[in-house]
């Protein structure tokens, strides 16, 4: 599950959860965030205090961290089914650098790609809900940089897909759409 930062990845599995559980529907699937993973591996270096800071290091340093939260969550998916809420692309000082490199996408194996995205100025008022949060650095009010990134996502999951073969799912969030993506989402779980 990928997307830019506060387009409501999380939010969306949850709510699919939930209806899944309202449903009677059997998706047994543990979330895992790639970021939170990464974050633990790194503050355990001593690397950084906050996740947002992580894509300020040197692009060496976050692809050691990827690396490594990438073969435990790999652990963790030998044993059950993982949905993966992580960043098709990460903006950093330098530009973007891929979320899922390709020694990530090999350790992962994923069955399916979905992209979320929802209109810039929707993902903006997202964000700005975070900024209460201690955890959230984001930055706000920058539409055409949200835009801009949607766009490299999308080029940077069609190259995961040809990398892998594995298949593309785009899923539309504006505001108020929530329910209707998270059914979109329990679709393909569910499949």
């Amino acid at each position: 599950m990928t997307g830019v930062p506060g387009v409501g990845k999380s939010t969306v599995v949850k709510t699919a959860f939930k209806q899944a559980e309202e449903k009677g529907i059997d998706v047994n699937f543990d979330l895992v965030n790639f970021g939170d993973m990464m974050l633990k591996t790194a503050e355990k270096e001593g690397l950084v205090k906050h996740r947002d800071e992580m894509r300020q290091l040197p692009v060496e340093q976050q692809h050691s961290i990827q690396k490594h939260a990438a073969a435990e969550i790999r652990k963790m998916a030998d044993s059950g089914d993982v949905i993966l809420d992580t960043h098709a692309s990460i903006e950093t000082p330098n530009g973007f650098i891929p979320g899922m490199p390709e020694w990530v996408l090999r350790e992962m194996k994923p069955d399916v790609i979905v992209v979320l995205e929802s209109r810039p100025e929707d993902v903006n008022k997202f964000r700005k809900k975070d900024l209460g949060d201690d955890f959230r650095r984001r930055e706000v009010d920058n539409i055409e940089g949200i835009e801009r990134h949607q766009s490299v996502n999308r080029s940077i999951a069609m190259a995961y897909s040809v990398f892998t073969g594995t298949p593309i799912k785009l899923i539309w969030k504006p505001e108020g759409t929530l329910p209707r993506a998270a059914e979109e989402l329990l679709g393909v779980l569910s499949a």
